[in-house]
């Protein structure tokens, strides 16, 4: 088995390094460590926000440079530095004007830098999709004149059936992808995603993205397969990442990242 010059790895939280219990197993974690131990830097890279995410990651203590929202916030624990990119107060409106008229049925929350809001609370029957466990906190409740204020980190809508009509009335403006099954519609600044945070950490520590692994199981993973040397999609993941993945591993639920680690790196 040919060892290959891997540099960085890219991990994606949910469906990939955590399973379907949200933990991180022993042997991934145990396989991850390795690796840095090997002199390789570890990046994840979620749609979460920094709350939601670094419950986990604090498991993870020498993961340095985190990229969250998709990659509108990207942070660096050793720099104490963060880029963050927001959506304007202005299409942030117009959008809220566009699911008002369109899905009025729909929930809307809006993620503000790791702040939490929206104006309708959520229902119970939708925690799951917006990722809220039992203990977790629900956004903060507010009213329309409040939200028209907010200029966005990300916006997350759960009830509108097609990101379609966001992207070709908002497609210019904002970056739209539809996961869990097209049921959560995330919406962030057209320039935010994962790939070019990623592309942004890679700068800062002089790695050629040919020698970047990454894993994920979802479309906002896709960007990154297309752009990094080794892509590694999870035996879980959509069909689309499969098709442009060099490998494909066990499931979450089975230590893939682990498994194709000690195969390809270790």
């Amino acid at each position: 088995m040919q060892i290959l010059d891997i540099q960085a790895i890219v991990l994606d939280l949910d469906g990939t390094l955590l399973d379907s219990n949200k933990l991180i197993s022993h042997r991934n974690y145990k396989t991850v460590k390795r690796c840095y131990d090997s002199g390789i830097h570890i990046i994840v890279a979620t749609a979460r926000p920094p709350r939601a995410a670094n419950q986990f990651v604090e498991k993870i203590p020498f993961v340095d440079y985190l990229v969250y929202y998709n990659g509108a916030l990207t942070t660096s624990k050793s720099k104490q530095t963060q880029r963050h990119i927001s959506i304007s107060m202005e299409i942030s409106q117009q959008i809220y004007n566009f699911i008002e008229l369109h899905a009025p049925q729909s929930s809307i929350t809006y993620e503000v830098n790791d702040l939490w809001y929206t104006c309708t609370p959520i229902p119970d029957s939708q925690n799951g999709h917006f990722g809220i466990r039992s203990n977790d906190s629900k956004p903060q409740v507010v009213d329309k004149d409040f939200i028209r204020t907010l200029s966005p980190t990300k916006i997350v809508v759960v009830g509108y059936s097609t990101c379609r009509g966001f992207i070709d009335q908002f497609g210019d403006h904002v970056n739209v992808i539809a996961t869990d099954g097209g049921v959560l519609v995330q919406i962030m600044h057209k320039s935010a995603s994962k790939e070019d945070a990623v592309q942004y950490v890679l700068s800062d520590i002089g790695v050629s993205p040919e020698n970047v692994m990454v894993f994920g199981d979802d479309f906002n993973d896709l960007g990154l397969f297309q752009t990094c040397g080794y892509p590694i999609a999870m035996e879980n993941a959509i069909i689309e990442l499969k098709n442009c993945a060099k490998h494909i591993t066990e499931s979450n639920d089975n230590d893939g990242v682990a498994v194709a680690l000690e195969k390809f790196v270790l």
